[in-house]
This record gives C-alpha cells, sequence and structure tokens, in this order.
C-alpha cells in the first residue's frame, strides 16, 4: 500500500515542520514514531472505508445486472425451447459471462492488498463484458 507510506511520511514531515516553530525545542525520536503511528492507523482507516465503499457499489452494480440477466435469461431460454440455435448459443454466451462475474466477486471478497487491488480490476472488466452481453443478447433475442 503505497498510498499509506506516503501518507505517513507526508503526516511526519508536516509534523517535523511544525515543530521548528523558532524556539529551538527538540523533537525527541519517540514522537516522530508516534505521530508515524498516528498517520499510519489514520491511512489504514481510510484505505479500509474505501475499499468497503467500492464492495458496496460493485456488489450494488452486480446485483443490477444479475436483476438485467434474469430477464434476458428466461427469454433466451424460451426461444432456445422453441427451436432457435441463436437463442441457445446467447443463453450460454451470458451463462458464462455471469459465472466469470461471480468468481471475481468472490476474489475479491478474499483478496486484501494488492491482490485486493487486483481483483477489483479484474471484476470490474468482468462486470463491463457481462453489460455488453447482456446489450448483445437483448439486441439479438429482439431479433429473433
Amino acid at each position: 500500500m503505497p498510498r499509506l507510506m506516503i501518507i505517513a511520511l507526508a503526516a511526519v514531515a508536516l509534523f517535523l515542520a511544525g515543530c521548528g516553530n523558532g524556539d529551538d525545542q527538540k523533537v525527541t525520536a519517540e514522537q516522530v514514531k508516534k505521530k508515524a503511528q498516528e498517520a499510519m492507523d489514520t491511512a489504514a482507516t481510510y484505505t479500509k472505508q474505501q475499499e468497503k465503499e467500492l464492495r458496496a457499489k460493485v456488489e450494488s452494480q452486480y446485483q443490477q445486472l444479475m436483476d438485467q440477466g434474469a430477464q434476458l435469461m428466461a427469454q433466451a431460454k424460451q426461444k432456445a425451447a422453441a427451436g432457435q440455435e441463436q437463442a441457445a448459443q446467447t443463453l450460454s454466451e451470458l451463462q458464462k459471462e455471469q459465472a466469470v462475474v461471480q468468481e471475481k466477486v468472490k476474489a475479491l471478497q478474499a483478496a486484501s492488498g494488492k491482490a485486493w487491488e487486483k481483483a477489483r480490476v479484474e471484476l470490474e472488466k468482468a462486470l463491463q463484458n457481462l453489460q455488453e452481453a447482456y446489450k448483445k443478447a437483448k439486441a439479438e433475442l429482439a431479433g429473433s
């Protein structure tokens, strides 16, 4: 978490700069250590809040896509049962994309640190791919 380190170093630098108020008061190593720890704690809390907010946003987006997908899946199943091969293929593609998103959601929930950031990027890409698959399916099912 490079952000954490930068924030901590900035806090220590600000603390040290603030200590030079002209009366030549010396700063002890213990004071610097305490301020650095406070900065690290604050940065860690901030990072956890950001992760929590992003998880909530992703979960909401995921649920909306699943709701949208349920409707398309039902339509594709109905048309596939009626013998429309394109609908069967569309259904298969939607199921594949949904499975990828579900896998990425689980990976994000289990990840932390750098792995969490990588999982977040992969999930966002999978959600985007699913959204595109839904748009394509909607167009294909409307035309058949």
